[in-house]
């Protein structure tokens, strides 16, 4: 899945308009992308259109109880997994890296 910033914004000065990103996951309908230093936030969907909005087959898919969709690869799907991985857990950190580039070489 790749998204284009539409705009730029001073609340993410960390995008660059214009700019296609790879989405990594999507939390309660927005993007989990890599920004412009490397670090995995999430962004709200509406402030990008689409490029390709093919997402990855082995996504774990859940629906919230507003309708509102989480999709992330396996590996990143554990609860709790991003605030290990922020913490710098060494084995949340390796799984994310490995995960990201694998997902990174396909898109490209």
């Amino acid at each position: 899945m790749i998204v284009k910033l539409t705009a730029a914004s001073p609340d993410f000065p960390d995008l660059t308009a214009g700019q296609t990103y790879c989405v990594i996951g999507i939390e309660a309908d927005d993007y989990r992308i890599l920004n412009d230093f490397g670090k995995p936030y999430i962004y709200p969907r509406h402030d990008f259109i689409l490029i390709d909005a093919t997402e990855p087959t082995d996504w774990v898919l859940d629906v919230g109880m507003d309708g509102e969709r989480y999709a992330y690869p396996p590996s990143l799907n554990e609860s709790g997994f991003f605030e290990d991985f922020f913490d710098g857990v060494p084995s949340a950190v390796a799984t994310f890296w490995h995960v990201v580039n694998r997902r990174l070489s396909q898109a490209a």
